[in-house]
Formats: C-alpha cells, sequence, structure tokens
C-alpha cells in the first residue's frame, strides 16, 4: 500500500495474487509470513518485533473478507505440491529444464520443460504480467491446458489455448501448462 498510493483494494489483490505466484512458482523454498493468506498488513508498521497485540494479531475476520485470495494460496499450493517441476532440487537440472521466455517489459515469463523432476506435465508455462494493460507473449507452438487464469487456480484446468501466443491479463498471472 505504501509503495502505490491510491491503490485500490481490487488491484491491491491482483499484486498480491501476482507476487505470490511468483513466490510459489519459484525453484527454493517459499516463504510467507502468517497472515499473508489473508492479506494481514500490519497496519504498514514495517519492523513489528516490538509493536502490540493490534498490529501482530492475525485478522481472522479477513478470511471472510477475502476469502479468494485465502483460496487463491490454497491453490498454489496445492499446484507445488502435486507437480516436482516447481521443487527441483538440483542446480544442473534447473540450468537443463528451466528457460527464460522472451516478454514484453514488466512481464516474466519461464517454462519448465521435458518433464522436469519427472512432472506429468511436459511442459509448464508461468506468466507473470504487473502491467496494467493486457500483453501478449510468444510461447511454443501446441495445445495448452491453464490452470491458473483470472484470480483463480484449478489444476483441473479452466482453459484451453492453441497456437503459439498468448494474452495475459493486466496485472495477472498465468500458468499453462502441455501433457
Amino acid at each position: 500500500k505504501a509503495s502505490i498510493p491510491g491503490i485500490t483494494e481490487d488491484e491491491l489483490i491482483r499484486l498480491d495474487l501476482l507476487a505470490q505466484t511468483a513466490v510459489f512458482t519459484a525453484q527454493g523454498v517459499p516463504f510467507i509470513l502468517a497472515g499473508e493468506e489473508m492479506l494481514r498488513d500490519k497496519k504498514g508498521v514495517h519492523n513489528s518485533f516490538k509493536s502490540p497485540d493490534n498490529i501482530n494479531q492475525l485478522p481472522w475476520e479477513n478470511l471472510e473478507k477475502y476469502p479468494q485470495v485465502f483460496d487463491y494460496y490454497r491453490g498454489l499450493t496445492e499446484l507445488r505440491r502435486n507437480h516436482p517441476a516447481f521443487r527441483m532440487t538440483d542446480a544442473n537440472m534447473v540450468c537443463k529444464k528451466l528457460e527464460f521466455i522472451k516478454a514484453p517489459q514488466n512481464v516474466v515469463a519461464f517454462r519448465l520443460k521435458d518433464n522436469a523432476n519427472s512432472d506429468s506435465w511436459r511442459d509448464i508455462v508461468v506468466i507473470l504480467n504487473s502491467n496494467k494493460t493486457a500483453k501478449t507473449v510468444s510461447i511454443p507452438n501446441g495445445t495448452w491446458t491453464s490452470v491458473c487464469e483470472g484470480g483463480q487456480i484449478n489444476l483441473a484446468g479452466i482453459s484451453e489455448y492453441r497456437g503459439s501466443e498468448i494474452e495475459v491479463a493486466p496485472q495477472e498471472a498465468l500458468i499453462i501448462y502441455t501433457k
């Protein structure tokens, strides 16, 4: 909130989900602070070590206020748990199986390829668009199933895409795969 004065609640939620998608799809151990899954903000106190309970408490009412945030974090956890491509432990494997995709400014895109770390999905593409406008990204030609888009995660699939380009909505993450 402090870094983007005047941010709307909707934009705050979109950017939170985008940032957590980056954390959960990166190689290595993801780390989140208690309460992030319910949009805990500690009332803007950066280092709350010596702050009172009204700053450090978990705002349990936010689970009802922002259920979509909690559900998204749960989906990210399930995605990571069920797909070992996001949990490679060998640097050589990461070098061989992860490749960055050329993308527009303020977009990060990468592919986990060739059943990385014995994953059941042959190729996984993660695209993170922090722009306030939709962006088009070139992807390997094929038929793709999305599991993350529109602020939702569904490992059974959300949409199907064909071709070698895909549009990613503003301030949103898109995760697609091929079998």
